[in-house]
């Protein structure tokens, strides 16, 4: 671009919020084209996002440091400083903030930019007043123009920062003040918006939009502030006076100090400035009048550096380089880190081997260019420009893909804290950079592609992070909600629960009970509360009203092992089980998450849940239900309803054992009540075989826990098993298990192999030749007799077989089966592979049965009877009838007495019994019948 123009240059300076920038872009459109170079990657975003808007993004451009998007078509281009394409011939430039021509690290830039870069119809050069008289020396002919500043700007003093006015900006100068600022807002109210120039555009744009719409009424920012973005700020706040400028910490100039501070008071709207207590000692009564007033001392010079040196040498570039300016107004500019990097490697043997080869040169110039984004400093990153540089001037001058993508790769996480992810941007903005180089990489619209993609990806994720961190959006909402009277805000409650006042989640709704959301703080915990208090009434009475009338499946009983007997509504708790006048009969506690509804709200909830009990235990535990109406029966014998009460305590069933005394004591007539309500009298249990399904047993076992004061549910055994090796001990015996040596056996399995035995016994008894006669009136107790003293030659092997084919369908192994066995009063006759087995009785029960009764005592007569299960019972004889009972071994019931001097009687052979059989002689089983005859003899 020629350095001079028939058309004369402009300088529009003046104070901030005059304008500047919105008279550049009007001008930047009114033209065919034009460009404008702006100090941050930020502010040109901002403008091109508004020109674009003008113009439609076909005919706009933008290129940084890091992205380049350049439509064919493109007329007007928006661009940082240093990447401004100087050389473009077109109708309109503007060079913005042109007095960061002083600035030592970028000066000589933008004072190249002012001297260099030419407009065909129009340029314009935008600043301070303060850089006025360099710009009359600099530019000949130059057209200044001074404008006003729209509104006041006015000192309003320190404040702590809990009392800083809302819509303020805090200025800090180091990422660790802006964090621990922020988090300080945070808690005071809410939370902040932080804005950094380390920050990607969609990050610090989606900062900004946060505090734009009000979700947060704070923003924290460093000095980036102040480069022309433009903020809804009425006040700012300096957190500090002195910053470090990468040399020294040094206090502000009053320049600086007023352009941040500008920033307050946008177009017709007073602002104000001041600081966050006393930082340095604060403004100085010079400063303050200084910065009210808009007067700043002027500049004396700007930076430069030779713009076009020669690549020659190596030596000659670095010569050029440190040329210095020919104009008074101009001064050497300081050792930028370019130019650093270049003299570290300056000292690399690979560099001075090849400093007289001008290509080489002009290369190592180039990738010196190469922003240092990760502040890693000239040693450190002159080890990527050096690799780089390597890669250009060897092979085909492309950087190696491979290497390339690793690094990429490396990046791609978008997981981390602040820092962490912050870090990971800086690196993939080096990236960018080396992508948007066309010439540097084969392929780099790809990968430009890629690279902008993971910065996107990484600013969401800082954006969320930041976010997360500093912005309480939730209690800035509930601040300014707990001061009105009715609810004003939408309130939602999502599928999950999930209860959002205007879109901010505060809790979960479970069922009646309300959750604070376990990410809010302690401090916060009573204003969410406040706020579920005051905006869930109506969906709380709406829930109650659709309890109390709704339907069935919506309910459940939870029986959790470990837990009391509770009652669900749609998963959640509303109830819990507790002691009642009966088993069948608990009370319900309702549930203190519903005490916040209405007094008749939670009786018809209470109301409901008795209904649905009784319903309940009507499908699944009718028999209990019944037992326990006919124990309360006066009309049912006293001797049944003693029985049934036990019955009843014990869940619906019980030991023989336990209740034998209750059992022995019932006539024959008053049998058949048992046979009524359906229960089975076993050899070793009663119980109802309806009550062993799953979901009675869940039942029952609330009902045993509710009664016994909400005692936690034992772990019950899985559904559908019989045989348990291990479990809860009184889980198992709720679900109607019994213990048989080292396993727990279900009681109805346990019964249904007595009956096997008790079937194998009879068939011993009554071959299939002859029917089996008597069978209903053959007593539980009694010894079978029928393998006693026939005689050896004519005997058949002692005692009988069981088939073990049941059991091991059951899962018994051997020793639990022969436990059983015994249990049952079987006893096993001789070794016991031969698999025999003979009917001894119950003795102990006996025994102990007769040590009661005192000598002398008349005992009732027994009789055999048939229990409602088919079993053989032992029952006392009616009232009235005597006598002694038959308990001699062998002996039959044939109603003879026992002798009073103890002599057994003989025995009578049964005649209608067949003459058994003795082993053949050449038997095994022969030898043993002798022993077992002359054991008889003896």
């Amino acid at each position: 671009m020629p350095s001079h123009s028939s058309h004369p240059v402009k300088a529009v300076l003046g104070p901030t919020n005059t304008g500047k920038t919105h008279l550049a872009v009007e001008r930047l459109t009114a033209h065919a084209s034009g460009m404008i170079g702006f100090p941050l990657r930020l502010l040109a975003r901002e403008v091109y996002d508004r020109v674009v808007a003008i113009k439609g993004p076909a005919q706009v451009a933008l290129v940084t440091g890091e992205e380049r998007i350049w439509p064919a078509e493109a007329r007007y281009v928006l661009g940082t400083m240093e990447a401004l394409p100087v050389d473009r011939d077109v109708a309109f430039v503007g060079i913005d903030e042109a007095q960061l021509g002083a600035d030592p690290e970028r000066g000589h830039v933008f004072t190249d930019r002012v001297l260099r870069a030419r407009g065909r119809e129009e340029t314009m050069i935008l600043g301070s007043a303060s850089i006025k008289g360099l710009v009359r020396d600099l530019v000949p002919k130059i057209d200044v123009i001074s404008r006003p500043r729209f509104s006041t700007l006015s000192y309003a003093g320190a404040a702590k920062l809990s009392r800083l006015p809302k819509r303020s900006a805090i200025v800090a100068f180091s990422a660790e003040e802006v964090y621990a600022i922020a988090e300080m807002l945070r808690r005071f109210s809410g939370g902040a918006a932080v804005v950094m120039g380390a920050l990607s555009p969609k990050t610090r744009n989606a900062q900004v939009a946060m505090f734009e719409a009000g979700e947060v009424d704070y923003l924290v920012a460093t000095d980036a502030i102040g480069m022309g973005l433009n903020l809804d700020v009425q006040h700012v706040a300096f957190a500090s006076l002195q910053k470090f400028d990468g040399r020294r910490v040094r206090r502000l100039t009053i320049s600086e100090m007023a352009q941040i501070a500008g920033r307050a008071g946008r177009h017709q709207q007073d602002g104000s400035f001041g600081t966050v207590g006393q930082p340095q000692g604060g403004f100085t009564p010079e400063e303050i009048a200084a910065i009210e007033g808009h007067h700043f001392p002027p500049l004396t010079s700007l930076f430069w550096r030779n713009p076009a040196p020669r690549f020659d040498t190596l030596d000659t570039l670095i010569a050029d380089l440190a040329r210095p300016p020919e104009h008074k107004a101009l001064r050497p500019a300081p050792e930028a880190v370019d130019i650093a990097v270049l003299k570290h490697l300056a000292g690399d043997m690979e560099v001075r081997a090849r400093a007289g080869e001008a290509a080489a040169v002009q290369r190592l110039w180039d990738v010196c260019g190469l922003p240092d984004f990760e502040q890693l400093g000239p040693e450190h990153h002159s080890r990527t420009v050096l690799k780089l540089w390597q890669w250009r001037t060897s092979g085909n001058g492309m950087i190696d893909p491979d290497w390339f993508a690793r690094r990429l790769a490396r990046l791609d996480q978008v997981d981390g804290d602040i820092d962490q992810l912050a870090s990971r941007i800086a690196a993939v903005r080096t990236l960018c950079f080396i992508a948007q180089r066309g010439d540097w990489i084969e392929g780099g619209a790809g990968w430009t592609e890629r690279t902008q993609d993971l910065e996107s990806r990484l600013s969401d994720a800082l954006h969320a992070a930041l976010a997360q961190r500093f912005v309480d959006r939730r209690l800035a909402l509930l601040i300014r909600d707990a001061g009105q009277r009715h609810a004003a805000l939408p309130v939602a409650v999502g599928p999950d629960g999930t209860v959002a006042v205007d879109g901010e989640a505060i809790g979960t709704l479970k069922g009646f009970q309300f959750k604070v959301d376990p990410g809010a703080r302690a401090s916060d915990h009573r204003l969410l509360l406040a706020a579920a208090e005051k905006h869930l009434r109506a969906e709380l009475a709406r829930r109650a009203a659709l309890l109390a009338s709704g339907e069935d499946k919506a309910i459940e009983l939870v029986s959790e092992a470990g837990a009391p007997p509770r009652l669900a509504w749609h998963g959640q708790t509303i109830a819990t089980l507790a002691r009642g006048p009966t088993l069948v009969q608990p009370a319900i506690q309702i549930d203190p998450s519903l005490r916040r509804l209405e007094p008749q709200q939670v009786q018809a909830i209470a109301e409901r849940l008795q209904i649905f009990v009784a319903e309940q235990l009507a499908r699944h535990a009718a028999p209990l239900a019944a037992m326990g109406e006919a124990a309360g029966d006066l009309f049912t014998p006293a001797h049944v309803r003693a029985l049934l009460a036990a019955l009843v305590d014990g869940g619906g069933m019980a030991p023989r054992a336990q209740v034998e005394a209750q059992l022995g004591a019932m006539s024959a007539e008053e049998r058949p009540y048992l046979r009524k309500l359906g229960l089975t009298v076993g050899s070793l249990d009663l119980f109802h075989h309806l009550l062993l399904k799953p979901e009675a047993v869940r039942w029952r076992a609330a009902l045993l826990a509710a009664q016994q004061g909400s005692a936690p549910i034992p772990a019950l055994p899985p559904q559908g098993a019989v045989l348990q090796k291990s479990g809860h001990h009184g889980g198992l015996r709720i679900a109607g298990f019994r213990r048989c040596a080292s396993g727990w056996l279900r009681i109805d399995m346990a019964e249904k192999l007595a009956r096997q035995a008790h079937a194998a016994r009879l068939k011993a008894a009554h071959p299939p030749t002859e029917p089996v006669a008597g069978a209903a009136e053959h007593h539980a107790d009694h010894p079978d007799g029928a393998d006693e003293g026939q005689g050896v030659s004519a005997a058949p092997p002692p005692g009988f077989v069981i088939d073990p084919a049941l059991a091991t369908s059951l899962g018994l192994d051997e020793e639990t089966r022969r436990a059983l066995l015994q249990a049952f009063g079987f006893r096993s006759i001789g070794e016991p592979a031969l698999q025999r087995w003979r009917w001894s009785g119950l003795k102990a029960a006996d025994k102990r049965k007769r040590r009661k009764h005192k000598a002398g005592d008349k005992r009732p007569e027994t009789k055999a009877t048939t229990s409602t299960d088919g079993h053989p019972a032992r029952h006392r004889a009616k009232p009235g009838k005597t006598g002694k009972p038959n308990t001699a071994k062998g002996q039959r019931p044939q109603g003879q007495q026992q002798s009073k001097g103890g002599a057994r009687p003989p025995r009578t052979d049964r005649p209608d019994r067949p003459v058994r059989r003795g082993p053949s002689p050449n038997s095994p089983f022969a030898g043993l019948a002798a022993l077992m005859a002359e054991a008889r003899k003896d």
